[in-house]
């Protein structure tokens, strides 16, 4: 008898916990739901499902107006070309914001777009000057020209003769000159405060200087024939 008491007893307090337990997951579940229904979704998710959104319109449109001031120092402004239609071209600037440019009148020089993102680099001719930059955020990265509709920051344009380059821009250089005895370049003029260097071949003049930023070299080849400069190259290298 006692047994079965006892066995009454337990199966009892089973049926008691097991009915405990469904109510509480009864309780859970509703509550869940009703969160779900009326709960309107934190800021904190909304804000990142716009910077979402607003990350992948940037990786299909151009930073027309991204900010190059950083690239405003004097070492970098040496590695420009301007002409008299007021349009300065400096390396790592945003070509978008110079004026008298049709920017629709672009080829594709190399591209790296994906599905999720625009990557490429584009050419455009502008009076003689060939120009690529980086289509997204406008930096410019190689400019060269045979035409004397564009000069340097220092008003060396083609045409010029080369000893006049020489002039305008030793000044501001360690110098380095050609040693065919020794097979290399031997550094004729320490400057302390320079702004690039500058080596002198027989068929151009080299100027060179790191950028710090981007940890890039800036360049500029004057090149000539017979004394007078034939061509002008600008652009950026690793």
């Amino acid at each position: 008898m006692r047994k079965i008491i006892l066995l009454l007893s337990i199966t009892l307090l089973l049926v008691s916990c097991k009915e405990e337990k469904q109510k509480k997951t009864e309780t859970i579940y509703s509550t869940s739901i009703d969160v779900l229904q009326k709960e309107v979704p934190p800021k904190n998710t909304q804000t990142k499902v716009e910077h979402q959104s607003q990350e992948t319109v940037s990786n299909f449109t151009p930073d027309k107006n991204r900010d190059d001031s950083q690239y405003n120092d004097l070492k970098t402004l040496e590695f420009l070309l301007k002409d008299d239609k007021g349009r300065n071209l400096c390396l790592y600037h945003n070509i978008w914001k110079q004026p008298n440019i049709d920017f629709e009148n672009h080829e594709v020089f190399k591209d790296w777009s994906t599905e999720t993102k625009i990557s490429k680099w584009v050419k455009q001719e502008l009076d003689g000057l060939s120009v690529i930059w980086n289509y997204m955020n406008g930096a410019i990265l190689i400019m060269e020209t045979e035409s004397s509709n564009w000069s340097t920051k220092r008003g060396i344009k083609v045409g010029d003769s080369i000893s006049k380059a020489y002039e305008i821009y030793a000044p501001d250089a360690d110098i380095y000159e050609l040693d065919e005895e020794k097979q290399g370049f031997i550094k004729i003029k320490d400057n302390e405060n320079n702004l690039y260097i500058l080596k002198q071949y027989d068929e151009r003049i080299y100027i060179y200087i790191a950028n710090l930023i981007d940890e890039e070299i800036m360049n500029m080849k004057l090149h000539h024939n017979d004394g007078i400069i034939t061509k002008i190259e600008v652009y950026f290298s690793n």
